[in-house]
């Protein structure tokens, strides 16, 4: 053998070395390295969580003696280059989490979103795509493989109901998609041929098909078009996808990557089923079961007492489920708590429901109300969930709700006047702006207002606004009020004929002017400002609108006005 011939082959050998090195640290290094990136990016959420519960405890706590204000009055608002972080600030918030970006029909998406989501693949692309011999499919298709195993166990940890992470940063749940499919590829670069022969081969086909599937079924008009079977579908094909996934990893000795799925998953239902027991079976009330009364001809009242050890924070929701109506016992669905919890927590608290009747469960629990009024029927309660904002830091709290999103704002405000009256919230003003279809609502929450309004501190100014956007139901209510009062010649009635009284309330007819409403309220604020609505898409759209002009809110701010923080709540599948 020459000495050409044998260094040929040493050169040949060393970089077969080489390579194998450098596919070796892409199948194994890189995975530990987008997990250093992950929780990098989990912890610095945490941070900027902290720290907005900090800003919230020091302006509760140690600038609540300064009775003046945070901002200057009207009269003495002018420019300072102090209040250029403020201004900053505004101009991210709205540009971030303001300015939406619309994804086909059924989905928007705001530009911090678009730009979590746009790092958060591109840096997956890069890792999976470097050092890959001139895009060598060996190089990286094994590397896919890798790269989606080793974040699997993030699905569950974020998207759980009661999960350490969603506490510690407010992070939902994302889906890990891409690298799965990559790895899907695979098949068509090394040959089909060796799916025959290898079962795990097969078994990862099936789990990437799986959960391929999934995500379709989880499209909005999808998922929308029957809840109860989008819900037992999407469990039934997770435990499938899990499970392959499983098997398809544990084979070439990868197993490890996936079983931390089922940890995470066990972790979360032992601790959902404990707390479930307790509330319904150890803490159970001698009146368990459920009473349901009409509201209006399309909506339901549903009362209900439990014990809650720790209480709930108003704005919370909690999942119902009810055996005798349910085709699946176990079925549970999403309602917000109507009402605040009594201040003595170790008692039995009524929870309170305000249920529109649509489809599904929802339809057969008012065909329950309707057929018999104060039905009781059995229910089991698990929750509560949800992390609605703390509003004891804002001096002005505007809160506007559309129908059944008023089971959000109400208990905010019910419980915004209780703690400025107990001196644990710094609001001088709220506002409180209710658009509903039919003034028989307002009959029910007209009681509620009146006592928020009579146990407010001379402190606090409450400004309620309520509209009935149904004018035919409007201008027949108020025809049959004029013919049941009946008034002297020439005499001029006090009633607005723009308005239908209700209760101790004049509501106004027609659809609220939000833009001009917000316009009225930011330019007489004075300390920051929190606006809370809750909905139809479209009202929350219109007011997210009224907020999202970046030019004129900065200048604003610069010139002494207040910031804005905005939050919208959403219940819609």
């Amino acid at each position: 053998m020459s000495n050409a011939t044998a260094a040929a082959k040493a050169a040949a050998a060393s970089e077969s070395a080489h390579l194998k090195a450098i596919k070796h640290r892409g199948e194994f290094e890189y995975p530990i390295q987008i997990w250093y990136f992950t929780l990098s990016a989990l912890c610095l959420a945490t941070v900027i969580n902290v720290a907005s519960i900090a800003w919230s405890w020091y302006r509760v706590h140690l600038r609540s003696a300064r009775q003046s204000g945070d901002a200057p009055g009207l009269a003495q608002r002018r420019f300072s280059i102090f209040r250029v972080p403020a201004a900053v600030l505004t101009a991210s918030r709205i540009i971030a989490f303001r300015w939406q970006v619309p994804l086909g029909t059924s989905y928007t998406m705001s530009l911090f979103e678009l730009f979590v989501t746009a790092i958060y693949m591109s840096a997956l692309l890069i890792w999976e795509f470097v050092h890959t011999n001139n895009l060598d499919p060996a190089f990286w298709s094994n590397k896919a493989a890798h790269m989606a195993a080793v974040q699997l166990p993030l699905l569950p940890a974020l998207s759980a109901k009661n999960n350490v992470i969603g506490f510690l940063t407010g992070v939902g749940h994302e889906k890990v998609f891409t690298p799965l499919t990559l790895e899907m590829y695979r098949v068509g670069f090394t040959g089909v041929d060796d799916i025959a022969a290898n079962g795990w081969q097969q078994l990862g086909v099936a789990a990437g098909t799986t959960y391929t599937l999934m995500i379709i079924l989880s499209i909005r008009p999808i998922r929308q078009a029957s809840y109860e079977t989008f819900y037992f579908v999407h469990v039934t094909l997770a435990f499938v996808f899990v499970l392959m996934a499983y098997l398809h990893a544990s084979e070439p000795g990868f197993g490890y990557y996936i079983y931390p799925v089922w940890v995470v998953w066990g972790f979360e239902r032992l601790f959902r089923l404990g707390r479930y027991i307790v509330i319904n079976f150890i803490l159970r009330p001698k009146h368990s079961e459920a009473s349901l009364s009409l509201v209006t001809s399309d909506s339901l009242r549903l009362t209900l007492y439990r014990r809650f050890p720790i209480g709930w924070r108003p704005g919370q929701h909690v999942f119902l489920a009810f055996p005798t109506l349910s085709n699946v016992p176990v079925e549970s669905h999403p309602f917000t708590i109507a009402n605040i919890p009594d201040e003595n927590l170790g008692e039995e608290q009524r929870l309170t429901f305000i249920i529109k009747g649509r489809e599904g469960l929802t339809q057969k629990l008012l065909q329950q109300a309707t057929e018999k009024d104060g039905i009781r029927i059995p229910v089991f309660v698990d929750g509560p969930y949800g992390a609605p904002p703390n509003l004891a830091p804002y001096a002005t709290c505007i809160l506007i709700a559309g129908g059944t999103g008023v089971s959000y704002t109400l208990p905010l405000l019910l419980d915004l006047v209780r703690q400025v009256r107990d001196g644990k919230a710094l609001a001088k003003k709220i506002v409180f702006i209710w658009a509903v279809r039919n003034e028989e609502y307002i009959d029910w929450i007209s009681s509620l207002l009146a006592a928020a309004l009579s146990s407010a501190p001379s402190s606090l100014a409450i400004d309620i606004n309520l509209y009935v956007t149904d004018t035919r139901a409007a201008v027949a209510s108020h025809q049959a009020q004029a013919s049941d009062t009946p008034s002297s010649p020439g005499e001029k009635s006090e009633k607005s004929q723009e308005s239908v009284e209700v209760g101790n309330f004049l509501p106004l007819r027609g659809r609220p002017n939000v833009a001009e409403l917000l316009a009225g309220e930011l330019s007489i604020a004075e300390g920051p400002v929190s606006v809370n609505v809750s909905g139809p898409a479209t009202l929350a759209k219109a007011v997210r609108l009224s907020l999202a002009d970046v030019a004129t809110a900065t200048i604003d701010v610069l010139r002494g006005g207040p910031t804005v923080y905005f939050h919208a709540e959403h219940f819609t599948l």
